[in-house]
């Protein structure tokens, strides 16, 4: 689980870290958003320097040579300050001919040069003029012209407070319920099916790995395989009764008299079994105890085994698990409890899927009526 989280956040990463923005890009838009509060709305880069969007290299820069000598600072400030005393001198002008025709004193013709303040501003906004002018020449003439060209047939992204993000596409109130229905119904589902299954499974192998362990000693099950488990190890098992051969041999051959009394252990059992069958059943209150009848898949001994929630389970020598099942009628059988049997999660199977399949099957049945069965 852990290990699918970490290739989804790295994925995540790869994603964000192609899709984010260049240097140059961010140059780009920067240029143009100042391009178009400045000039206007519809000004390009080439609308700024005076070219066609199909210049060749020499002819921008030939443009933008021209486009400098206009635009340079100082020339700026030295047609601000004439146009300025234009003006003023002109409303001198205009204001004396109005004193004329109400028969009042006319003053002198005095042009007034602007002050420090406006000059500067004007200067200011020159320099800036001059610098988005060089800057798009580099663009223009390198390789970011292919950028700005894209950008500017697919059109620009907006800047958003911390980013610049496109804001072209807005999806409506159908759009809105779609990707909603496709989080919720499939990507959740299949996410809440996927950790359900983990729990199951998880779950099933502690119970298997605790009825094993009760049973025969050891969480495999290899304790109740005949001459693998002995001693301590091999768990609590059937204690028969002591005899007098093995009462008389015990301490010169311990491990064959352990042998031996395990199978005569094992065939006590057998006939216990046949004589008792159908006549005692086993204790389900105890813990752990013998259950001799056999069920198709188990093998040898059994054992009953009661679960921590309080289930019952029997454990063949074989290490494999059985659950009880009941049915309303009173009858009994035992199936396998195994990891493979626990359903795995499939995308088909979330709600995005399964939910239009119930509505068209309620559509179909109120409209369709089945064809009635023939009484006989």
């Amino acid at each position: 689980m852990r290990a699918s989280i970490l290739r989804l956040l790295f994925c995540a990463l790869l994603v964000v870290a192609v899709s984010a923005w260049t240097k140059e890009d961010q140059e780009i838009f920067r240029i143009n958003d100042e391009i178009q509060e400045s000039e206007g709305s519809n000004v390009t880069f080439y609308d700024y320097l005076g070219v066609n969007r199909t210049a060749k290299h020499a002819e921008i820069i030939k443009a933008y040579r021209k486009k400098s000598k206009s635009m340079h600072p100082d020339k700026v400030k030295r047609a601000f300050i004439a146009e300025y005393r234009a003006e003023k001198l002109h409303e001198n002008r205009k204001k004396n001919s109005s004193n004329k025709k109400h028969n009042r004193k006319s003053g002198v013709h005095v042009a007034k040069n602007p002050s420090k303040r406006q000059i500067d501003r004007a200067v200011k906004l020159a320099t800036q003029r001059y610098a988005r002018l060089a800057v798009i020449r580099d663009i223009l003439t390198g390789p970011g012209r292919e950028r700005y060209d894209h950008f500017l047939k697919n059109g620009f992204p907006m800047w958003k407070g911390t980013g610049y993000y496109y804001s072209r596409f807005r999806p409506g109130l159908g759009s809105v319920l779609l990707g909603l229905y496709v989080v919720f119904a499939g990507l959740a589902h299949y996410a809440a099916m996927k950790l359900n299954y983990t729990r199951q499974k998880q779950f099933t192998e502690f119970c298997m790995k605790y009825a094993r362990r009760t049973a025969w000693g050891d969480e495999m099950g290899i304790g109740a395989v005949a001459n693998l488990g002995t001693g301590a190890d091999a768990g609590p098992s059937p204690v028969a009764a002591p005899t007098a051969e093995t009462n008389g041999t015990e301490g010169a051959s311990g491990a064959t008299l352990t042998r031996r009394q395990k199978r005569m252990m094992d065939r006590e059992s057998r006939k216990e079994s046949k004589k008792n069958a159908g006549k005692n059943a086993p204790d389900a209150s105890s813990p752990m105890a013998e259950v001799p009848v056999n069920v198709p898949g188990s093998y040898g001994e059994r054992r009953r085994v009661d679960l921590p929630n309080g289930v019952p389970v029997i454990v063949d020598s074989m290490g494999d698990v059985f659950i009880e099942e009941h049915d309303d009628e009173g009858n009994t059988w035992e199936e396998i409890l195994n990891i493979d049997m626990i359903p795995k999660p499939q995308f088909t199977k979330t709600a995005m899927f399964t939910f239009p399949v119930w509505v068209m099957d309620k559509v179909k049945s109120k409209f369709v009526r089945e064809p009635r069965e023939e009484e006989e």
